[in-house]
Formats: structure tokens, sequence, C-alpha cells
């Protein structure tokens, strides 16, 4: 396997665990699609890091 095909699929991959991690959490359709399109890795840094917090120290991103 090549190197680009394996960036695609790890991108892709993130991209979705952090879709279904937003969904779990109840997020809205729309929101799902522009953060996962927008910045995949990113998006599933941001649902690791809410889903590893103690319940206690969660709190949602403001909207920017």
């Amino acid at each position: 396997m090549n190197m680009k095909r394996f960036v695609f699929l790890a991108t892709l991959a993130a991209g979705v665990t952090a879709a279904y991690l937003m969904q779990k959490r109840g997020e809205s359709l729309l929101t799902i699609v522009k953060k996962t399109v927008s910045n995949p890795l990113g998006a599933l840094a941001e649902e690791l890091r809410l889903a590893l917090l103690p319940a206690s120290q969660r709190s949602l991103p403001s909207a920017t």
C-alpha cells in the first residue's frame, strides 16, 4: 500500500469514527457534516478529548 492511499484511508476512518461519536453524543447532522468534512482528524481529536474527560470536567466548546 502506498503512502497516499494509507493517508487517505486513515483520514476516512478518522472522519467516520468522529461522526459516529458525535452522533452518539447527540450532535445535529449538519454540525457533524461540517466538522468531519472540514477537519476529520481535528474532529476525532475533539471527540476523543470529550470522551476521555471525566464527566465533572466536560463542557461543550463554545460556538465561535
